[in-house]
Order: C-alpha cells, then sequence, then structure tokens
C-alpha cells in the first residue's frame, strides 16, 4: 500500500475529525459506549488541541485514512494520543507507520506514554508490537484506561 505521512493543517482537521468518529465509532460498538469523548469532541476542541499537538496525517491516494497526535511536557514526555485509521483501512500497517513516525517527530524526548482503553484488543496488540508496555491503570470517565509508555533508546 502506497501512502505518505505528514503534518496536517489546520484545511485537514474537519477530515481527521471524521475519521475520528467514524473510526471510534467501531471502539464504541465493541464497548457499547456511545460517550466516548473522541467521538463528542467538536471542531472547535480539535482546533485548539491542534494549537498545542503536532498532528500527522496519512493519506492514501490524496484522502485522509489516519492520524495521530503527540506533545511533550515539561518534564520531555511525548504524550501521544489519538491514533485513528479509517475502518476501510485498518490492519494494512497504517497504524504501525503513524506510530513510528510520530515517534521519529518527538525523536529527542525522554519516553513515549499513551492511554488506551482496557476493552480494545486490537489497539493494545499493536501499541505492544510497536514496544509500548503496561505500566498502570486508571478509571477515566466511565472507562478503564490502561497507561502505557516506551521508552526512547536515544
Amino acid at each position: 500500500m502506497n501512502y505518505k505521512i505528514s503534518v496536517a493543517s489546520t484545511k485537514d482537521l474537519e477530515t481527521i475529525l471524521y475519521i475520528q468518529k467514524k473510526a471510534f465509532a467501531e471502539v464504541a460498538k465493541l464497548m457499547n459506549k456511545y460517550d466516548l469523548p473522541p467521538l463528542l469532541q467538536t471542531i472547535e476542541e480539535l482546533q485548539d488541541e491542534a494549537e498545542n499537538n503536532t498532528i500527522l496525517k496519512c493519506f492514501f491516494e490524496e484522502k485522509i485514512v489516519g492520524s495521530v497526535r503527540g506533545f511533550l511536557d515539561d518534564e520531555n514526555i511525548c504524550h501521544v494520543g489519538k491514533l485513528i485509521v479509517d475502518p476501510d483501512f485498518q490492519n494494512k500497517g497504517i497504524g504501525k507507520a503513524l506510530m513510528y513516525e510520530i515517534e521519529r517527530h518527538f525523536a529527542f524526548c525522554k519516553k513515549f506514554v499513551l492511554f488506551t482503553g482496557d476493552e480494545t484488543p486490537n489497539t493494545l496488540h499493536l501499541y505492544r508490537k510497536v514496544g509500548y508496555h503496561i505500566i498502570g491503570k486508571q478509571y477515566m470517565g466511565n472507562i478503564n484506561m490502561l497507561l502505557m509508555e516506551k521508552e526512547n533508546k536515544l
């Protein structure tokens, strides 16, 4: 599959939000929870998020098919968030490629951290495959979340 990854622009945000809602609708169905924060996010909230996050997009034949976000905190830790792949394009290596690209983008951080739901085995499998391990659990907004991290081997 021939796809490209680059930094998203403001004009990409509506498409990214659409794909986010499409992807998380599948997660919501799996978990039987339809009030997940990524499903409720507005375009204004995403625009605000874009001011403090690097948002990468993956496109295939000029169509955005995936995205991931990241930012550095004051302790030089990269927080990775909202890895999304259009359900029509899942299981083709796009999620893994986006994860590796966000790590390249923040190549000089101490470590990478992320949260994922404990009821999403495919996502958990992907994160483990790219080197993340569970370091804790946290109950967030009626969802059991797993905190995962990956040391950055500079």
